[in-house]
């Protein structure tokens, strides 16, 4: 149930109420949100990617591949999305610095995890239906920044 409230209001944001109800949120169901959002969007490809014998492996068996997929494609979603959102909320943590907010890098993580909902998602879509540039990756990415920004400078300034 804490999924779909977390989904709610990453839907809402950059509004102030969306954004402090999600700062209650504690960090374990945060991680468990990136996880469940990040599978969820990778699963399509994933997908094609099982049914695709070409981009198998010369050598596997199709039945150790799959099992293959199944037991290390979750481990590596974990392991791409606490990464991507560390490095992302790292170069928050610099815009935060630039503007003079009173923030912390938790709160900042905890801010890209849940700012990233929409712009991954449009990603997802348009990746799946074969629109997936390098300028529309930019543009995502400048639309996330630009979430982060209307929500950091809700907060109030350093002294």
């Amino acid at each position: 149930m804490e999924l779909f409230t977390s989904l709610k209001n990453s839907l809402l944001l950059p509004k102030k109420e969306a954004l402090f109800r999600l700062n209650r949120i504690s960090m374990r169901n945060t991680i468990v949100y990136v996880f469940v959002l990040m599978f969820l969007l990778l699963l399509p490809d994933s997908l094609m990617g099982m049914m695709e014998s070409q981009n198998r492996p010369e050598g596997i068996d199709p039945s150790i591949f799959i099992i293959q997929m199944v037991v290390f494609y979750p481990l590596m979603i974990l392991f791409v999305a606490i990464t991507l959102v560390s490095v992302l909320a790292g170069f928050a943590l610099l815009l935060k610095q630039l503007l003079r907010r009173k923030l912390k890098y938790q709160q900042l993580w905890k801010m890209t995890a849940y700012a990233m909902t929409i712009p991954f998602t449009i990603y997802a879509i348009l990746s799946t239906i074969g629109l997936d540039y390098g300028i529309v990756t930019i543009l995502l990415i400048g639309g996330l920044y630009y979430l982060l920004y209307k929500m950091i400078v809700i907060y109030p300034k350093v002294g």
